[in-house]
């Protein structure tokens, strides 16, 4: 008889710890949902950041271009407006 409440015991301990598993897993996607960390692919971020958005392209020769910048870090400008500035040229044929 002790050996069966034993051997129950251990079953309840058993699932238990499976159904906590499973909740820890449930609650984690949940929360990655809510803070949009799941891509548009079906992935999910890795790097724990919820506010960055990934674009992709395919550049002219081929290769895949992923940008992972945020949207308002993307827009800003790259060279600043005292950094000297664009000229035209033209190419001379020797």
């Amino acid at each position: 008889m002790i050996i069966l409440k034993f051997i129950f015991f251990i079953f309840l301990i058993g699932v238990g710890a499976v159904l906590f598993f499973f909740l820890r897993v449930y609650i984690t996607v949940r929360k990655l949902k809510k803070r949009g960390g799941f891509h548009n692919d079906g992935g999910f971020r890795t790097d724990g950041t919820s506010s960055q958005h990934t674009t992709s392209a395919t550049g002219e020769s081929g290769e895949r271009i992923t940008d992972t910048r945020s949207p308002s870090h993307g827009q800003r400008k790259i060279i600043a407006d005292d950094e000297g500035e664009y000229v035209d040229f033209e190419e001379v044929e020797e």
